[in-house]
């Protein structure tokens, strides 16, 4: 918010704090289902499919993280618009969520000291690349035609 003050052409800018109240609790079930889907799929990797390369299963690791940058960007660019740095705050919180909760639970297999070392950059990784998903998302959103935007209201409706 820009307020001037009694000096002419000077501008005073009032800063706000960031409500993390309001991010997490549009980022919350999002974050939580790719963090259990995750979860499962690591154990179930680990547990019964001991072949499987590890690169394939971070891979797919990384589809559910996508997948879940995409739709908490798509969540903001349906609820408010064009706000992409809205969409990066709510990305960057989502990934600092998901990368540190994630390589935080890579230490029950034992300690290593590259896993200390992975805490800080998985999690740095993780935060931008949902920060900058989350960007993107809403900022194409907000290019779309109208009548692509509304194409879910069409179909509820019956019409085409």
């Amino acid at each position: 918010m820009l307020q001037y003050s009694r000096m002419e052409g000077t501008r005073k800018t009032n800063w706000e704090p960031i409500n993390f109240v309001f991010y997490l609790s549009f980022i919350k079930w999002p974050v939580i289902a790719a963090i259990a889907v995750e979860i499962v799929l690591r154990l179930l990797t680990a547990n019964f499919l001991p072949d499987l390369s590890l690169d394939r299963v971070d891979l797919y690791m990384w589809l559910v993280r996508l997948i879940a940058f995409v739709f908490i960007g798509w969540k903001i660019g349906k609820t408010y618009g064009e706000v992409p740095p809205m969409g990066a705050i709510a990305g960057a919180i989502g990934g600092l969520s998901i990368g540190l909760i994630i390589s935080l639970f890579r230490f029950f297999s034992g300690f290593h000291t590259w896993k200390i070392f992975n805490v800080i950059t998985e999690t740095t990784i993780t935060i931008l690349v949902g920060g900058l998903l989350a960007f993107l998302v809403v900022y194409i959103w907000d290019m779309l035609p109208e009548s692509i935007k509304n194409y879910e209201l069409r179909i509820r409706k019956g019409n085409s």
